[in-house]
C-alpha cells in the first residue's frame, strides 16, 4: 500500500509539472503573436515607458512623451502616474527598475518599482484577427508586463501598486525597437495598457487602478477619439481636462489647458 501510494504522487507531482511547464510556455507570448520573449532580451526597452520625445514614425516627426491618464477607485477619481527614469536591470534582462511619482489630486507621492516582462510575441502575418495593419520594414510586436509600484511612505494615502501593463512596439529593417507610433491618430489610438490595483498602505482592501497613454481600457470611458467622461465623475479630478477639449479659448479653457499641460512632478 505504501508503495502504491507513492508512485501515485510521484505520478501526481509529474502531472503537475509538465501542466506547469506547459502552461508558462503557452503564456510566454500574448495571443495571435509568436514568441519572442527570448529574444526581447537583447533590446533595451526602456524608451517604451520613459523618453524625452516620441517619434512618429509614420510622419517623421517628435512629440512630447505622452503622460498616461488614469482612474483609480468606484468613484474612478483622475490617476496621474510619471517616471523620471527606466532603467534595465544589469543581472536580470527581463525587469526594469523604475522611479517616479503619482498623483491623485493634490496629493503627489514618489515612487520605486519594477516592470517584468513576463510575455513577448511579434504579431503573425496574414489574416490575422489580432494583428494591426502591416508597415514595410517593420515587425510590430508586443510585451506583457508586470508591475509592482511602492509609494513612499506609510500613511492611507500612499499604497502599493501591481498589476499587468500590455504594450506595442516596431521593429524597424536595421532592428531598431521602437514605441509602436504606425497607427497614431487612428481612432482608438493607444499604448501601455495597464490594470491592477491600488492598496494603502497597511490595507487589505485593493482599489481597481487603470491607466494608459492616449487612452485607457474602461467602457465607462469609451469614446471612438479617445476618452469622453462621463459627467457624474468630472468633478473626481477630471475637471481640467473636459474644460481643455472645449477649445473655445474662453479664460475657462485656457486655464484647463495650462493646467494639463503643467508638469505636476517637479
Amino acid at each position: 500500500m505504501k508503495n502504491t501510494g507513492l508512485r501515485f504522487f510521484c505520478a501526481l507531482c509529474l502531472i503537475c509539472s509538465i501542466s506547469f511547464l506547459t502552461n508558462n510556455q503557452a503564456r510566454s507570448q500574448p495571443a495571435g503573436t509568436s514568441n519572442f520573449l527570448s529574444n526581447i532580451k537583447s533590446y533595451d526597452l526602456a524608451s517604451l515607458w520613459h523618453a524625452d520625445h516620441l517619434k512618429i514614425i509614420d510622419m517623421k516627426e517628435m512629440q512630447s512623451f505622452p503622460e498616461p491618464l488614469g482612474i483609480v477607485g468606484k468613484n474612478c477619481q483622475r490617476f496621474y502616474i510619471h517616471y523620471s527614469s527606466v532603467v534595465k536591470d544589469p543581472t536580470s534582462p527581463y525587469k526594469y527598475k523604475v522611479l517616479g511619482k503619482t498623483r491623485v489630486g493634490n496629493q503627489v507621492r514618489q515612487i520605486t518599482g519594477t516592470i517584468t516582462i513576463i510575455q513577448a510575441g511579434i504579431y503573425k502575418p496574414g489574416n490575422n484577427p489580432y494583428a494591426p495593419e502591416p508597415h514595410k520594414g517593420y515587425r510590430r510586436g508586443k510585451v506583457v508586463s508586470h508591475i509592482v509600484i511602492n509609494e513612499n511612505g506609510s500613511t492611507a494615502a500612499t499604497g502599493n501598486i501591481t498589476g499587468q501593463m500590455t504594450t506595442e512596439f516596431c521593429i524597424d529593417a536595421k532592428n531598431n525597437l521602437f514605441y509602436d507610433t504606425l497607427d497614431f491618430g487612428i481612432d482608438g489610438y493607444s499604448n501601455n495598457q495597464f490594470t491592477g490595483t491600488w492598496t494603502a498602505h497597511g490595507s487589505k482592501s485593493a482599489q481597481p487602478l487603470k491607466y494608459g497613454d492616449f487612452s485607457f481600457q474602461d467602457d465607462r470611458f469609451a469614446d471612438t477619439y479617445g476618452i469622453t467622461v462621463p459627467p457624474e465623475f468630472q468633478k473626481y479630478g477630471w475637471i481640467s481636462f473636459v474644460n481643455a477639449i472645449s477649445d473655445d479659448f474662453s479664460p475657462a479653457n485656457k486655464a484647463a489647458i495650462a493646467e494639463e499641460k503643467r508638469q505636476w512632478w517637479k
